[in-house]
């Protein structure tokens, strides 16, 4: 007996929800009420509010509590982020929803629960090596979670890596012999086309759980979802014999006869649907494949009539304009048929939905453009259709998802500049972020300045960047953020901070030599010399800026008017290296050997192991004919 066999003749878990429906086709002070769309939003109403997670770090910030204060911030901020992150994946914008749990997560690292939600939500994003090594960081963290090596699988899974998905999931029902295990590693033995494993796998499952119609159902739609329409068909009457009345059970029959048979199976299908809308008239999915039936029958009356009723029933299916798309060309009417097909494509975040079922919707706009004259556009649509229907072959031929992502990619199949997602559930969420953004960039512009009171310049610096993404106009953001970075000396990330503040403050001298600093260490000279050069005047009593502002002075053309500053500062300082081995290469650049040598070799008596000075004296020697060995001694 296997390890899988054993997990589930063992006690099973009767925690899965049973009815999935799935087309088989297819720094201030807050204000009381700032929360007030949160509590609309957000779940885990049983957690501590947002409010007293804040309130608590501003408490103690106050009263000089620096590493109680920063730990606050740290969990009012993750939390904010992590409930934010759930939002965005609600509405399926998993992509935002990775970077937010990403920021989540680095505030609380030790955090697996984090950690596994943005795994997840990388996954979902289709950022699929990024997901798979956060699900290894988890799974090497805790090597007998079932969690950790389904959500590996079904990365796997999505790559295309068969073999190490059912390896990760037959692990995860061994830990944890759930249903929702189960059914995961079914669907990998279907389409690895194990159809023997999946078909004892889930005789296992019913022996364990006992022979119910919601059993089978699931049974079958883990067939039909993968391709096997006629044993998907056997298990939804086994399903019917038990229990007429569950909710889908008929359309998923009906679906099924027409995945197996086509048009054959019109008939069954059509009574299936019926029966259905008998049941429950609101049904989208029954209406609409009725719909499709009819318009394959040429019946479009009928056709029209389910639907249109499909596409009030709901709004946002694409795959109802595509077929109303249809009936409009085949009914000759272009106008309603172009509104039709756009607002398929527009609804479509997905190409590969359906089986690339878009490509069909461009085509056809495709052809309407063409037949107006409107001939560019055409072209442009026609193309899109002929990539989708590459991408369509190699899902056909069984590539792998990443696979297939990639060559979208490459084809440069772009979302449609519509927002994917739907505006009334889109607009809470935004305004929940819009309200907490003031606060997040306060928040973290307080864990900058506490983390630089303890001279952490570097995350001082990180933090003072978070709350510039939140709020850019945040006021004191640009001297926070300016002298964290040249403290951290990160010069180049110094710069435009340092700048923004300049000019607005431009009688600040502690800014303004940073930012000269900051300009010189970049590499541009000519903006270092710009920026001291209103300096110019007190420089003498800078000897270091003066230094700087010299070097300066010679890397962008003014050679002498730098020479003449460095001869006045190595007077007052003869034994500082740095002094003569600048004047060395200034007198480099204007030509000047004889006194470009004096100075190197000065710089070396100073200090001998000076391996730049001795690279340069060499240089000079080697262009002078000499032995470069001389460099070796300072004589």
């Amino acid at each position: 007996m296997n390890l899988v066999r054993s997990a589930y003749l063992s006690a099973w878990s009767c925690s899965r929800k049973h009815r999935m429906r799935g087309v088989l086709l297819a720094l201030s002070v807050l204000s009381a009420n700032l929360y007030s769309v949160a509590q609309s939003v957000a779940h885990n109403q049983d957690q501590p509010s947002l409010q007293q997670f804040f309130d608590r770090a501003q408490s103690l910030q106050a009263s000089g509590e620096r590493e109680q204060a920063i730990i606050a911030y740290r969990l009012f901020l993750s939390n904010a982020l992590e409930r934010m992150a759930g939002n965005r994946q609600r509405i399926g914008d998993h992509a935002l929803a990775a970077q937010q749990l990403a920021a989540a997560s680095s505030l609380r690292p030790d955090d697996l629960s984090l950690l596994r939600l943005w795994a997840t939500a990388e996954r979902d994003a289709d950022h699929l090596e990024i997901a798979k090594e956060l699900a290894d960081k988890w799974i090497t963290a805790q090597s007998r979670n079932a969690d950790a090596y389904a959500l590996r699988g079904s990365i796997l899974a999505k790559l295309g890596q068969t073999d190490d998905e059912i390896r990760d999931l037959e692990r995860a029902v061994e830990l944890d012999p759930t249903l929702d295990n189960g059914f995961a590693l079914a669907k990998a033995y279907l389409h690895k086309k194990d159809e023997p494993s999946a078909a004892r796998l889930f005789a296992e499952m019913l022996a364990s759980t006992g022979d119910t119609a919601a059993i089978h159902m699931d049974i079958g739609r883990t067939y039909g979802v993968a391709g096997y329409p006629d044993q998907a068909i056997e298990e939804f009457k086994k399903a019917l014999a038990k229990d007429g009345t569950l909710p889908g059970l008929h359309y998923s029959l009906g679906a099924s006869y027409l995945l197996s048979m086509g048009e054959i199976d019109f008939p069954q299908a059509s009574a299936e649907f019926h029966r259905e809308l008998d049941l429950h008239p609101d049904d989208f999915l029954s209406h609409a494949q009725l719909g499709y039936i009819a318009l394959n029958r040429h019946e479009y009356a009928t056709a029209e009539q389910e639907l249109s009723r499909a596409a009030e029933l709901n709004p946002h299916d694409p795959d109802t304009f595509v077929s109303l798309g249809q009936l409009y060309v085949d009914t000759s009417r272009p106008a309603d048929a172009e509104t039709a097909l756009r607002k398929a494509i527009a609804l479509t975040t997905d190409p590969s939905r359906n089986h690339y079922q878009v490509q069909r919707a461009h085509y056809l706009l495709g052809r309407i453009l063409m037949q107006t004259g409107r001939t560019e556009q055409a072209k442009a649509e026609m193309q899109i259709s002929t990539d989708l229907l590459k991408l369509s072959t190699l899902e056909n031929q069984g590539r792998p998802a990443a696979e297939i992502a990639d060559r979208a990619r490459v084809l440069h199949l772009q979302q449609p500049d519509a927002s994917p997602f739907d505006a009334p559930n889109m607009e809470p969420v935004a305004a929940f972020e819009k309200q907490l953004a003031p606060v997040i960039a306060e928040s973290y512009n307080n864990l900058g300045v506490l983390a630089a009171q303890g001279d952490n310049f570097t995350a001082a610096m990180d933090y003072f960047t978070h709350a510039a993404q939140w709020r850019p106009d945040l006021d004191g953001l640009d001297y926070n953020l300016g002298r964290a970075a040249y403290s951290a000396k990160a010069y180049a990330r110094a710069v435009q901070p340092l700048g923004n503040y300049l000019l607005k403050h431009p009688g600040d001298l502690w800014f303004r030599v940073a930012l000269g600093v900051s300009l010189y260490s970049t590499g541009d000279a000519a903006g270092a010399v710009a920026t001291l050069r209103p300096m110019e005047p007190s420089l003498p009593s800078l000897p270091a800026i003066e230094y700087l502002y010299a070097a300066a002075e010679v890397e962008t053309g003014a050679a002498m008017d730098g020479i003449a500053r460095l001869t006045r500062l190595e007077a007052a300082q003869p034994k500082k290296t740095e002094l003569h081995r600048m004047l060395g290469k200034a007198y480099l650049r204007v030509g000047d050997m004889v006194h470009a040598e004096a100075e190197l070799r000065s710089a070396l008596r100073l200090d001998p192991g000076d391996t730049e000075s001795r690279h340069w004296l060499s240089d000079l020697l080697l262009k002078q004919g000499k032995q470069p060995a001389a460099a070796a001694t300072s004589e």
